[in-house]
């Protein structure tokens, strides 16, 4: 089926069970899914580094015909700890571009766009802070099942590993619509753009929840949002540009908070997920499977989003030319990590009983919270499979993923100069192939009750990134190339779907 048909299937099916779903837990509509035309809700940028002489640059685009306030967070790459987030209002058809650059401790976001946010980023832009991991956790407050600051963002402090602003330099994005703005002329007017600049930015400062309704008149997202980032090397002349992942249909009403909340984020959205998935659209029901079961809770739209993105294995090549001097490295980001895992001080007997979510296995403190994962490699005449693994390993782990966003390296390539990446080390006359790694751990799952449906893996997006030396170009001509790839994954989805029982279709 050629890729024009199997998106249109997938759209029209999607569109079929929405029709039909008014009346589901949820609200109003279908549930949430991975646009493949690039555009939606919410957009999950999945690296951003200043390491290495690098700048990441990153657009956001309104595509459509009505204003939008979004939410745009930067979140640090170990345990995905918020670093800044702000409000941002697009006026129709309107981009937004900024960039993320070194500031010599940390980094800070850098824009010379004149689209409103709240609170207005300076004009020698807006450091990184370190308040969501530094400090110590209240240990008044048990961390238990139920309890939603089990999974570490409504709580701070240290979580065993560096406090230092160098944690700042290397996370990666996500952006949140939160609604679209109709109803009031006067913040319309100010937001909108007349001769390339706002009319009066000043008028959405300070707005507050009890403006709502009364200045500021906010409808439910409807999506439209799409964007692009690149990684660029100055010094070499590289740039790695890739395009987030889009999850559409996200929330069915109003999400706007005020500038200064942590929130919206990924668990305010709906508790229905829709998957392509074996020729057919997997809509599966995740009200009342929140944290550890409990009804109460407010993991519902996270195991939705979960679901979309979960993958039994990654699947990515390597270019390790001896001619061109290539090197390889991956990204492998874990968005909703941090919603399922706690940090566990081992000196703190508040956190005797905490434990990982599904479908993660193993909680925070130094060196990560590590999940295991097996990897192979081939070379591109098939002739040979090598059971790999990480150098240096994580302590008292094999082969793991120990961060929310993890850099995989072949062969010390360190292309993105990761401050925690980990080695692949690729046997001699393996100089080029692929890769696969899958996550095949006994807790690598999450299922439904109310569906019948298990997903195996662990919900990751990324992309691999190669670069090329011409060691013969003209004197004076620049001779680095680099390119980016998105990721090929593996999914496996096992139980009642569309009244016939479906399972796994990948053996190793």
């Amino acid at each position: 089926m050629n890729n024009f048909k199997r998106k249109s299937i997938y759209l029209a099916l999607a569109a079929g069970i929405g029709a039909s779903g008014m009346a589901m837990a949820g609200g109003p509509g279908n549930g949430m899914y991975i646009n493949a035309d690039g555009t939606g809700q919410v957009l999950l940028y999945p690296y951003y580094t200043t390491r290495g002489g690098m700048d990441t640059y990153m657009s956001l685009v309104n595509t459509t015909g009505v204003a939008k306030a979004v939410k745009v967070r930067f979140i640090e790459s170990r345990n995905s700890r918020e670093v800044l987030d702000f409000n941002l209002y697009l006026s129709p058809y309107d981009m937004w571009t900024a960039a993320v650059v070194d500031t010599g401790t940390g980094a800070k976001v850098i824009t010379a766009d004149k689209s409103c946010t709240t609170p207005m980023i300076p004009a020698g832009g807006q450091a990184f802070v370190n308040y969501a991991y530094t400090g110590t956790v209240d240990n008044e407050d048990k961390i238990e099942p139920g309890n939603s600051d089990a999974n570490g963002i409504n709580i701070g402090g240290r979580d065993g590993e560096s406090q230092s602003l160098d944690r700042t330099r290397e996370g990666y994005i996500e952006v949140i619509e939160m609604g679209e703005i109709f109803g009031n002329d006067d913040i319309l007017e100010a937001l909108t753009h007349v001769d390339g600049v706002p009319d009066d930015c000043s008028k959405l400062q300070g707005l507050k929840y009890s403006d709502l309704y009364t200045k500021l008149y906010i409808d439910h997202p409807t999506g439209g949002l799409t964007g692009s980032a690149s990684l660029v090397a100055p010094g070499s002349g590289t740039d790695f540009s890739y395009d987030p992942v889009a999850i559409d249909n996200f929330a069915w009403h109003n999400i706007w908070h005020q500038a200064g909340s942590i929130e919206p984020d990924l668990r305010h959205g709906r508790d229905r997920s829709l998957v392509f998935y074996n020729q057919q659209v997997v809509d599966t029901d995740w009200n009342g499977t929140g944290e550890y079961g409990n009804p109460d809770a407010d993991k519902d739209s996270v195991n939705a989003v979960n679901a979309l993105l979960m993958h039994r294995a990654v699947i990515n090549e390597f270019v390790l030319d001896n001619v061109t001097l290539s090197g390889t490295d991956w990204v492998v980001t874990m968005p909703t990590k941090r919603y399922s895992v706690p940090i566990q001080d081992p000196n703190n007997s508040n956190h005797d009983s905490n434990h990982a979510l599904p479908p993660f296995t193993s909680t925070f403190w130094e060196n990560g919270a590590c999940e295991p994962v097996q990897i192979e490699y081939y070379d591109r005449e098939e002739r040979t499979k090598v059971v790999g693994g990480f150098s240096p390993p994580p302590p008292g782990v094999n082969n793991a993923l120990c961060w929310e966003a993890n850099v995989i390296t072949f062969n010390d390539s360190n292309i993105l100069s990761s401050a925690h990446s980990v080695n692949i080390s690729i046997a001699e006359g393996f100089q080029n192939g692929w890769v696969r790694m899958h996550f095949d751990d006994e807790g690598h799952q999450q299922a439904s009750s109310n569906s019948n449906h298990t997903y195996y893996g662990l919900p990751v997006i990324g992309f691999m990134v190669q670069d090329f030396v011409n060691l013969n170009a003209a004197p004076g001509v620049m001779a680095t190339y680099g390119g980016s790839f998105k990721h090929k994954y593996e999914t496996c989805i096992s139980g009642e779907v569309n009244q016939r029982y479906d399972s796994c279709h990948y053996a190793y």
